[in-house]
């Protein structure tokens, strides 16, 4: 493939981990040039983060309606960067990434305590405690591809 066509690719990049695993700073490198979306951009108000849970089905709409804007104008990349914990968080993405012409990777960060719950508790920018870490990690599934995310299904 000549460097021409490679250039004129469209490429969604979704980014999964845990926090404080370094998501958000694989999230920069991958989005040089383009643009970086996050579901966690809904909850600042006036430069503050201001986490509400209830919130959190309105925040992941919000965010898949920018992604789709984006996808619309044809911007590349795009990164997606939420925890992403299980397959399905991400389907929604993948489906218009194909629906609009992208190239889709999942991409995790290569970090040594990417799954060491005490050490992402003291890492993270929000301050998620431990214990919600420890939850998130219990339910995060490994080594996923576009065909794993297209064939899950949301929990009851």
């Amino acid at each position: 493939m000549s460097w021409y066509k490679r250039a004129q690719q469209k490429t969604l990049y979704i980014t999964r981990g845990l926090p404080g695993s370094g998501k958000s700073t694989l999230s920069k490198q991958l989005g040089q040039g383009g643009i970086i979306l996050g579901t966690d951009d809904f909850f600042m108000i006036n430069g503050k983060y201001q986490f509400n849970h209830e919130m959190l089905t309105d925040a992941h709409l919000w965010n898949q309606g920018r992604t789709e804007r984006a996808m619309q104008k044809g911007i590349t990349p795009i990164v997606v960067d939420n925890t992403n914990v299980e397959a399905w968080e991400m389907k929604p993405y993948v489906i218009m990434a194909q629906k609009h012409g992208y190239n889709i990777e999942i991409k995790e960060p290569n970090t040594p305590w990417k799954f060491d719950a005490e050490e992402l508790a003291k890492r993270n920018k929000h301050d998620v405690p431990k214990e919600v870490i420890e939850k998130q990690l219990s339910k995060y599934q490994k080594d996923l591809s576009i065909d794993d995310v297209l064939n899950s299904e949301r929990p009851a």
